[in-house]
């Protein structure tokens, strides 16, 4: 069978994973077949090497990339458009907004017969023109899609409730990732030595990983930050986007240039993981987070606000710690408290790495995406 996956940008974040997880896992299944990719947006990292050191065939779109531009959209369409009308793939499967909109019409254009999509996050429940425009956007194209792969049963309720598609068209596919080579990719001795670095003094150290973008809000857990006491030790802000400077300007003014620290995009995610005590997320909106399911599978404990599919990922006291959206000084207080206990982080982590091994392994998600393949092309 082959499988043309298209994506809208291949950055450092959860989508980049699920391919990572899942494409070489159907390609041993027999489910072969390219992933076109647009630009990053600017001040994002070009992650499309990580796919293809692992063997996965890249290409990238000419004109396709995040936002209106209806030129490059135009362009992006004409190509995928002949591509796929000379490829003739059994299955397109798209992923995020933009190359769900473009990949869905240039397939149907293309007499492709079998259409999937991916929504990776919970955006149809952002108020605004923006988000109407999207619903509708939506349905419209649901209509053409063969099925709709979502990460979480909440989600599904979320189109649902929205009336973007029937139940019928809607596969629940929950994220996945490999366990074992995440595990071996966190190298102790390099942790160990980024730990000095980071707390010389061996006070905590509190971890966010993620896009410095509005969703994310960074600028959230700098308020929160503000709140810790000095033996919360430090949080360190891994990761880079358009807030990036904001966030780093707020830091500076708010006099946390000692506890708040920006070291910008890592590869090594794992290895900074296990160098911190506890990964947080203070996002205001999130599909299913990989880097909460990754921290957990690292037997690290996590505070995250309880927005979106992080619920589904998190059981509030038995696997980590949620906190309502918009309230820095409760995160504060939460994460606080936390730190000052080091037994309950280890009871937190070991249950919320047992709860990895058994939900969000690579094996079932590629079983399951196979079976729906071929479901489909029956």
């Amino acid at each position: 069978m082959r499988v043309v996956r298209i994506i809208t940008r291949l950055n450092r974040g959860g989508p980049l994973r699920q391919l990572a997880a899942l494409v070489p896992g159907l390609a041993r299944e027999g489910i072969e077949g390219p992933v076109w990719t647009g630009a990053p947006a600017d001040g994002e990292e070009d992650a499309a090497g990580d796919l293809r050191a692992l063997g996965v065939e890249v290409e990238v779109v000419p004109g396709l990339g995040r936002g209106v531009a209806p030129l490059g959209d135009a362009r992006a369409w004409r190509w995928m458009r002949r591509r796929l009308a000379l490829l003739r793939p059994d299955v397109v499967h798209t992923h995020l907004g933009k190359a769900g909109a473009l990949g869905r019409s240039a397939a149907l254009s293309a007499r492709v017969p079998v259409v999937v999509h991916t929504l990776h996050g919970h955006h149809l429940d952002l108020g605004g023109g923006l988000a109407f425009g999207t619903r509708w956007a939506e349905r419209a194209l649901a209509t053409t899609t063969t099925a709709i792969v979502v990460l979480s049963a909440r989600q599904k309720a979320d189109l649902a409730r929205h009336r973007v598609a029937r139940d019928a068209r809607v596969v629940v596919i929950g994220p996945g990732l490999d366990v074992e080579a995440l595990r071996r990719g966190a190298d102790p001795v390099a942790a160990a030595a980024l730990r000095r670095r980071l707390s010389p003094d061996g006070r905590p150290v509190s971890l966010g990983l993620g896009r410095f973008v509005a969703a994310k809000d960074p600028l959230g857990l700098v308020a929160a930050a503000a709140w810790l006491p000095p033996e919360a030790g430090r949080v360190v802000m891994a990761g880079d986007g358009p807030m990036r400077a904001a966030v780093a300007r707020t830091v500076r003014k708010r006099g946390l240039n000692d506890r708040v620290l920006l070291p910008g995009a890592v590869a090594d995610a794992a290895t900074w993981a296990t160098a911190s005590d506890v990964v947080v997320l203070p996002s205001r909106s999130e599909g299913t987070p990989l880097s909460l399911i990754e921290a957990m599978a690292l037997g690290r404990p996590v505070v995250a606000t309880a927005v979106g599919g992080v619920p589904d990922v998190v059981d509030d006291g038995r696997t980590g710690v949620l906190v309502p959206q918009g309230q820095p000084q409760a995160f504060a207080w939460s994460l606080a408290a936390l730190l000052a206990d080091p037994g309950r982080r280890a009871r937190l982590a070991a249950a919320a790495s047992a709860e990895v091994e058994a939900r969000f392994g690579a094996a079932r998600l590629v079983a399951e995406t196979a079976a729906l393949y071929r479901s489909l092309a029956r």
